[in-house]
């Protein structure tokens, strides 16, 4: 794992190849071959191996008894904080549930944990081609199901206010958070006075 991550984050998951984390990790190739049939199954391994006790501080977050603001941004913070250790691994994960998909995407039902494809050009996917894609979708979906939960608890004590559609409104945070760590270069702004900026815009807007 410790090889794998060191030549994924190196080189992205397209240019990675599986003789050069065995030459890394100095084993056979049998051994590995045992273990991960393939590359893409060692990547899928490593992210979630890596997403498992993530997921799980997001979770604790959620649970705490705390006030709506202060879960806000320590869901903020902990996101941010995990992606910048992650940077190039999550690219990577990201990269392969867009770029991969050849204009086609899966989209949740509104009532249940279902998926419809969604193709806007070219041919209907196969079944191992959206299997493929869901089961990274689905690492994101992990993360991303906690903000709704505590964006709805917001809505429900009558803190924030109530959304049309409350899984766009928290995919939209939780994808601009992903994406403000790609973006974020000036390192003279600590991580915790951007998420009080962004949790201050959230509940207060641009007003004056």
């Amino acid at each position: 794992m410790e090889a794998a991550e060191q030549v994924f984050s190196r080189k992205g998951y397209r240019e990675a190849t599986l003789d050069e984390i065995i030459r890394i990790a100095d084993t056979g190739k049998g051994t590995v071959y045992k273990y991960y049939k393939n590359k893409a199954t060692l990547f899928y391994t490593l992210v979630k191996e890596k997403n498992a006790p993530f997921v799980k501080e997001l979770q604790s977050i959620e649970k705490a008894d705390l006030l709506f603001t202060e879960k806000l941004k320590n869901y903020y913070l902990t996101v941010l904080r995990f992606v910048e250790r992650n940077y190039v691994i999550w690219q990577v994960l990201l990269f392969e549930i867009t770029a991969g998909t050849n204009g086609w995407r899966l989209v949740r039902h509104e009532n249940d944990d279902g998926y419809d494809v969604d193709v806007r050009w070219g041919d209907m996917p196969s079944e191992e081609q959206i299997n493929f894609i869901k089961k990274y979708y689905e690492i994101f979906l992990s993360e991303l199901v906690v903000l709704e939960d505590i964006i709805a608890e917001g809505v429900k004590n009558k803190t924030i206010k109530p959304s049309n559609d409350l899984r766009a409104m928290t995919a939209n945070i939780y994808f601009g958070l992903i994406m403000m760590v790609f973006q974020h270069t000036d390192k003279k702004v600590k991580l915790e006075d951007l998420v009080d900026m962004l949790v201050d815009r959230f509940m207060n807007g641009y007003k004056i």
